[in-house]
Formats: structure tokens, sequence, C-alpha cells
């Protein structure tokens, strides 16, 4: 190979091995996307007998996520679980994209576990050592309850700018709306 042309070879092998693994990137990317829920999952637990056990999902993960900031110690919270609960069920059964996480704000997970026993919780929690390395804090308001709904990205699609608290008897009504329209977009 006269001299100067190997420069030229392996700067076309180089660009030739750029692109292809650009494009092996693009057709990948939908599959190495970030999902939320299954990030979560191993770090959530549900109450059995008030014992916490590791959560179990369906083969289904949803797209939609909402997680419930709250504690047994906090009678606004107390007031408004049971109503939750009720509400989630309802939910729940018209839409199998959608799961609630409890994040819990108690003192120890003792007290979690009791909360979750006694308002019968339906949904998982956050596993209460793994409350700070959930990634969930993110999205918390300065109150509680509080509750916000993420997409399958992490995506906050509930909150308020600057992650100002509303109650959330305000955002329950948009959470259907938002899976709603989700179901006819899906259904096109």
């Amino acid at each position: 190979m006269p001299v100067g042309q190997e420069d030229n070879f392996n700067m076309n092998q180089t660009t030739t091995a750029s692109i292809v693994g650009l494009a092996l990137l693009a057709l990948l990317a939908p599959v190495l996307r970030a999902d939320f829920f299954g990030d979560l999952q191993p770090k959530l637990i549900e109450s059995k007998n008030g014992k916490p056990v590791p959560y179990e999902a369906g083969e289904a993960k949803p797209e939609f996520t909402a997680i419930y900031y709250s504690a047994h110690w906090c009678p606004p919270c107390r007031a408004l679980t049971p109503k939750l609960v009720t509400w989630y069920k309802n939910t729940k059964a018209r839409f199998k994209n959608f799961e609630l996480v409890f994040a819990s704000s108690d003192k120890d997970e003792a007290a979690m576990m009791d909360y979750m026993k006694e308002d019968k919780m339906p949904w998982p929690a956050i596993r209460f050592d793994e409350k700070k390395g959930s990634g969930v804090g993110k999205y918390a308001a300065g109150g509680i309850p509080y509750l916000v709904l993420l997409d399958k990205d992490g995506k906050d699609l509930t909150g308020k700018p600057n992650n100002d608290w509303q109650h959330p008897s305000e955002v329950m009504p948009e959470i259907e709306k938002i899976l709603l329209e989700a179901r006819k977009k899906k259904a096109e």
C-alpha cells in the first residue's frame, strides 16, 4: 500500500465502525430506554399480615406510576388514605397500565408497616431502608400527603413547577384524565 493510503484506510474503517455503532444504538434505543417502574420494582415490598414481603408484580410493567408520599403520624394523610384506597381500586380495575407506590415519611419501618396494615393499602411501598436510594425524593413536595404521576421514563406528569404542594384530591382526577387519554391514543 502506498505511503499515506494506510492512514486513509484506517480512517475509513473507523468511520464505518462509528456509523455502524450509531445505527445499532438507534435500533436498540427503545429496548435500552429507562424503565422507571422496572428500576423501582426491586426496591418494593407489600404488606402481608403487617409484615414486609417482596413485591410480586404481574408480567406487564405499568406505563404510569403514581407516588404517594404519606406517613402514619400525619392526620391529613390518615384522613385521605381510605379515600385513596377506594380510588385506587376503581382506577386500577379500569387501567391495567397504572400502579401506585407508597413512599413513607414515617420515622421507622414499624410505623410504616402498621400504617399499611391498618389502612389496608393494596399497593406496593418502597422498602423503608431504600427510601433515600430509590430516587423518588426528587418528585416530592414540601408537604404530605402528596401524590404525583410519572410516565414510564420517570417524567413528572402532574407536579407543579418547583414541586409546589397540591392536595392529592386535585391530582386524582388529573391522573384519570391522563390514563384515559393514553388509552385513547393507544387505540388509534
